[in-house]
């Protein structure tokens, strides 16, 4: 099944490097979709592809990133991918 999942991260996540780790981490998975910082100072990820692949990228980057992170919302939604890659979004 195809999903789509919108995350968003709190703590000290901008001007450490998260949205250039969580892109390299993308190159280990079949995901599309961005890493954005947000005004509010948060970021924000949204991944696209198969629920199983979405969800081992999601844990690899909450386990790999988690000194930076305190907070964390996410939402998945079925869907059909919008992007054709990941990139980082500014």
């Amino acid at each position: 099944m195809k999903v789509r999942v919108t995350i968003n991260y709190k703590g000290r996540v901008q001007g450490v490097g998260y949205r250039w780790r969580v892109a390299e981490i993308s190159n280990s998975f079949e995901c599309s979709g961005y890493v954005q910082n947000l005004m509010d100072g948060s970021v924000e990820l949204l991944i696209e592809g198969e629920r199983l692949e979405v969800l081992e990228m999601v844990d690899t980057v909450d386990v790999q990133l988690k000194e930076y992170w305190h907070e964390k919302t996410m939402d998945e939604r079925e869907g059909d991918a919008q992007f054709k890659k990941f990139r980082i979004k500014y």
